[in-house]
C-alpha cells in the first residue's frame, strides 16, 4: 500500500464512529423524506378520486334532476351487543 492509502485508513479508522453514525443519519432523513412524499402522494390521489367522484355525482343529480338521498343507520343495538360480549380464552 501506498503512504498515501495508508494515511487515509488511519484517518477513516480515527473517525469512524462519526462516519457511521453520520452515514445512518442520513439513510433515516432519506427514509423520512421517502415516507413523506409518499403519504403526500397517497392523499393528494385519494383527494382526488373523491373530488371527481363528488362532481360527477353531483352532475349527474343536477342533469337529471334527480334528487340525493341520505340514510341514517341506528347501530345501538349492535353496539350494546358487542359491548355484552366478554372474552375467554
Amino acid at each position: 500500500m501506498s503512504r498515501k492509502k495508508v494515511e487515509a485508513y488511519k484517518e477513516y479508522k480515527k473517525n469512524k464512529d462519526k462516519i457511521l453514525k453520520k452515514e445512518k443519519l442520513m439513510k433515516r432523513l432519506e427514509a423520512g423524506a421517502a415516507a413523506l412524499i409518499l403519504a403526500a402522494f397517497v392523499g393528494w390521489f385519494g383527494y382526488s378520486v373523491y373530488d371527481s367522484v363528488s362532481r360527477a355525482a353531483e352532475e349527474r343529480a343536477a342533469a337529471g334532476g334527480v334528487e340525493v338521498t341520505t340514510t341514517e343507520l341506528n347501530l345501538t343495538d349492535f353496539t350494546d351487543y358487542l359491548n355484552g360480549l366478554t372474552l375467554s380464552y
